[in-house]
């Protein structure tokens, strides 16, 4: 699928794949389980093949976008590859009640989401204490994530292949073979949906041309125009709009010998003037575009890249321009605040606010006015100007989009929460084995008769406190002194004839509470000192009103 998450993943899981520290099996969305996946890596599918699911879930629209996203699949799949880290990469609802699967408190998870609205989608709040890393696309939803509390989450941009976007020596050459040699060409690749601005565009691009009459002014529009059903129905709005000169142009694209050809829409299923193959022309769409070369040409025939949408999550083909030497000009919101200013190479359209009624988020609807001067900014910028935005367009996407940059943060958040899971499995062992130490240590004294002194470390603070223990114990010579210390240091304080036992020490000495107790908890010793931690922020000096001073007030 030639779309922005379908060239991430295909960027990502080609780049773990190479890495020798990393095994990838892909769990492939919309792919019937079962069925045979031509991938280097291990692959499989996950929707239902079984009848009597695809029986029940075609019955109920909720359980057929869930069964699209794997949900009546994924437990078998995690089950037979045993992963050591999930890494779920999807829109957030995909995820719906993941956390009462069997292997989710079991396994460790990262879920890398787009999240493109505000005020953040409620299921992604509550995922995201759910998982043990949660990464978003874009920084504007990792800073209203963390306005919100959750502090944990950052931002991994999804992966562009430069090796594929750069500006060409033969721009000149393509745009005479497409008939733009003379142009001023604006460029927009999107795929064709409700949320890509499409009209917004259109009334900007119309008021450029009426500003301008003398420029040559084409759009191009690379993108699905027969999709009318689920996006914007393009021929119709150019009537609306008296844009059918020939001045909006499209991408044809044929089915069966792969050309490509820029020009005027004129219907689907045309003739293919290369290979001379009937009905076999069609513009571009979701299941067949042009490869990454010849989207790389079609970039260098624009003059400028313009990007109006109501919110995205990042918006792969905004990157792409850059790199192939674009001045960008995007909607200032949602994921466009990473790619919309003048350090990243692009230049802000202004916008009003609406809401979205299904769901109340905050969309934009970008002025056309504020597009039409964006167009004029550019067209008339010198070529100084121009070379120092696009240079430092290009240098920023790919100090932050890139393939290797992606992947190394991927890489990095994976064994961050390798070694985190493994710490706190390491820490819950030890408090179990600590918890029973310590009784065998306590068996023999009544809890009234214990004092409890806390010292992990060092050398220096135990030899200290073995020397203050003799004055302690004639504090209290009823009670019975147990030294809690790290087992390196024990022979230090071994030999003290005023120390009953030394115990292990563990994270769980630290909360006085436990030691002493409060409320219905009885405690482990009458009194704990703890010399290390005298804080207001460690609890540790109050002793229930118990321990004695030696100092007399007159």
């Amino acid at each position: 699928m030639v779309t922005g998450f379908g060239k991430n993943m295909k960027n990502v899981l080609l780049a773990l794949y190479r890495d020798p520290d990393i095994e990838v099996i892909e769990a492939a969305n919309g792919v019937p389980y079962g069925r045979d996946i031509n991938t280097p890596w291990e692959s499989y599918g996950t929707y239902p093949s079984d009848p009597k699911t695809l029986k029940v879930i075609e019955k109920e629209p909720a359980k057929k976008r869930a069964a699209q996203y794997g949900f009546y699949t994924i437990d078998k799949i995690v089950e037979k590859v045993k992963p050591d880290v999930f890494l779920g990469i999807e829109d957030i609802w995909a995820f719906r009640e993941y956390e009462k699967k069997p292997w989710w408190n079991k396994t460790k998870k990262i879920i890398w989401t787009t999240l493109d609205s505000l005020p953040i989608l409620q299921q992604a709040i509550d995922t995201e204490p759910k998982c043990d890393q949660m990464l978003v696309w874009a920084s504007f939803a990792e800073e209203a994530m963390k306005k919100l509390g959750h502090e944990t989450v950052e931002t991994v941009h999804g992966a562009v292949d430069y090796s594929h976007f750069k500006p060409l020596e033969n721009r000149d050459d393509l745009r005479n073979l497409h008939g733009l040699s003379d142009n001023f060409v604006i460029g927009f690749v999107f795929k064709n949906q409700l949320r890509k601005s499409v009209p917004n565009i259109l009334e900007g691009f119309k008021k450029f041309k009426s500003k301008n009459p003398e420029v040559k002014a084409k759009l191009l529009l690379h993108t699905d125009w027969g999709e009318k059903q689920h996006g914007w129905d393009i021929p119709r709005y150019l009537k609306e709009k008296d844009l059918e000169d020939g001045s909006v142009l499209s991408t044809y694209v044929c089915h069966k010998c792969d050309d490509y050809f820029i020009q005027p829409y004129s219907g689907e299923d045309k003739n293919c003037s290369s290979c001379g193959s009937e009905k076999s022309v069609k513009t571009k769409n979701s299941g067949k575009g042009v490869g990454e070369k010849e989207l790389n040409e079609i970039y260098n025939m624009m003059d400028v890249y313009c990007h109006p949408f109501t919110s995205g999550g990042q918006e792969l083909p905004i990157q792409e321009a850059k790199a192939a030497g674009l001045i960008t000009l995007v909607t200032d919101y949602s994921c466009g605040t990473d790619s919309a200013y003048e350090h990243q190479g692009g230049l802000p359209l202004a916008w009003n606010e609406y809401r979205e009624p299904s769901t109340q988020f905050i969309k934009a609807t970008t002025c056309p006015d504020s597009i039409c001067e964006r167009l004029q900014q550019v067209h008339e910028m010198d070529e100084e100007s121009k070379s120092k935005l696009i240079d430092a367009g290009m240098k920023y996407v790919q100090e932050n989009f890139s393939v290797e940059n992606t992947v190394e943060k991927l890489k990095n958040f994976i064994k961050s929460v390798e070694l985190r899971t493994s710490e706190e499995e390491k820490k819950e062992k030890e408090a179990k084995e600590t918890k029973v130490s310590i009784q065998d240590f306590l068996e023999d004294v009544p809890l009234k008769d214990r004092i409890a002194v806390v010292l992990p470390r060092s050398a220096g603070d135990v030899l200290m406190a073995n020397s203050l223990i003799e004055n302690l114990s004639g504090l209290y010579p009823d009670k019975k002194i147990f030294f809690v210390t790290q087992p390196e240091f024990y022979d230090l304080i071994n030999d003290n004839p005023f120390v009953h036992k030394v115990i292990p020490y563990s994270s769980s000495f630290e909360d006085l509470y436990v030691l002493e107790g409060r409320g219905s908890h009885e405690g482990l010793f009458d009194m704990a000192f703890l010399p290390h931690c005298m804080t207001q922020k460690t609890y540790s000096y109050n002793h229930n009103g118990k321990d004695k001073t030696q100092f007399r007030l007159k």
